[in-house]
């Protein structure tokens, strides 16, 4: 498996350096096209420098390629049975101390198809054994698995080459968020609709959701997208049946009760509704942002400004692979 990172010349793997890295080996290809054998050989290679700049520039293609990657490394470290050296290489193992044993093997994933039997059942008992000491990450990794498998996956190996196991819930936010703002954008209301989607094991409508984000998010209000997943799919349409409520939010004749009820179900949060004199407030929590609104004019308001505008900046780039 070729690595994208060396066609880069890349040492640092941030996400930041990866458009510098990008520009400097177009340029230093461009400088060496007098020097090489044909011009066939200049396109090759920078055919190659935007294939690597495209999979490594889009956070989703770069988490399945960092995979990926890994586990093409380890498998080309692994001795061949049919070397005739393998007795030799089995019998002088590259980590010798146990420390060292401990740390290589939890550098993967159970099921790596690199990994030996009894490397892989070593790895699922240290797992199984740390989710007797933390029981939270099994349902933290279930939750991911849900999502994305490799997500879930590379949610394990973190927190068993690092330790984490008292930060998981950090880590799994953090990850989560990430992935998800990769797909569907910054727009809070996009994401939480998305994990709807993904929870219930409609992936093909969360596909077509991020398909019709990237494609109209910047000209068609997100209500509509939803509203159009639910005529599309006639499960989404029984589970939630979102239509009624954009409807009546478009011509100002949903109740600040309906509006409350919406926002429990929809962002899974509990809004608090007081009554003051003559108006009510409402306060809730929304990606750890404080909502406090005056009345129920503001309550509508506020859902008319996360269903049916939205902003260019909020339209995501990457595309939603099936399967992944």
């Amino acid at each position: 498996m070729k690595n994208l990172y060396k066609i880069l010349n890349m040492a640092d793997l941030e996400q930041a350096l990866i458009s510098a890295a990008y520009s400097k080996s177009k340029s230093d290809l461009l400088k060496q096209k007098s020097s090489l054998d044909s011009e066939e050989v200049y396109k090759n290679r920078l055919q190659e420098i935007e294939q690597a700049y495209f999979i490594l520039s889009n956070k989703a293609l770069k988490l399945d390629y960092d995979l990926d990657f890994l586990q093409s490394q380890k498998r080309a470290m692994s001795p061949d049975p049919s070397s005739a050296n393998h007795k030799t290489h089995a019998q002088a193992p590259a980590y010798s101390h146990p420390q060292a044993q401990a740390h290589a093997l939890t550098q993967s994933h159970p099921n790596d198809p690199g990994l030996s039997q009894s490397c892989r059942d070593h790895l699922s008992a240290d797992w199984l054994l740390a989710i007797e000491h933390f029981p939270l990450i099994a349902v933290e990794y279930d939750r991911l698995s849900k999502f994305d498998e490799k997500l879930a996956k590379t949610y394990q190996n973190e927190l068993q080459t690092k330790g984490l196991y008292k930060d998981s819930t950090a880590l799994k936010d953090r990850m989560e968020k990430a992935y998800f703002q990769s797909l569907y954008g910054r727009n809070t209301s996009a994401i939480a609709y998305a994990k709807k989607l993904l929870l219930n094991k409609w992936r093909p409508a969360a596909e077509k959701f991020n398909a019709s984000l990237r494609l109209l998010g910047h000209v068609v209000p997100i209500a509509d997208l939803m509203v159009q997943i639910e005529r599309e799919f006639e499960p989404v349409k029984k589970g939630f049946n979102y239509t009624q409520f954009f409807e009546a939010l478009k011509k100002d004749k949903c109740s600040a009760g309906e509006c409350v009820a919406f926002i429990e179900s929809f962002f899974q949060i509990k809004v608090e509704a007081r009554r003051f004199l003559f108006d009510q407030t409402f306060s809730f929590y929304i990606e750890d942002e404080n909502i406090y609104l005056h009345h129920a004019d503001d309550l509508r308001g506020f859902l008319k400004t996360y269903f049916l505008n939205f902003k260019k900046r909020d339209v995501p780039d990457n595309p939603f692979i099936m399967g992944r």
